[in-house]
């Protein structure tokens, strides 16, 4: 497994735990802070978080969260 699918899957893992569901909003902190501890870095987390961003799955909005447009793909 290559590393973008290795920090898509840490991530995803992680809004399941924070109960992402759709129109719910996260606090970005929340997200990058735990990824970042696990050993992965914030350009990683960043790049990944456009993809899903790019897919419409999730967006990055005022404040500093996201917010959560679709159901998380199953990884």
């Amino acid at each position: 497994m290559d590393r973008f699918a290795e920090t898509e899957n840490a991530l995803v893992a992680r809004l399941r735990v924070l109960k992402a569901t759709p129109d719910m909003s996260i606090n970005l902190l929340d997200v990058h802070s735990p990824l970042e501890a696990a050993g992965f870095s914030q350009d990683e987390v960043t790049a990944v978080l456009n993809a899903l961003e790019q897919d419409k799955i999730l967006t990055v909005v005022p404040g500093g969260r996201l917010l959560i447009l679709k159901e998380l793909p199953q990884v």
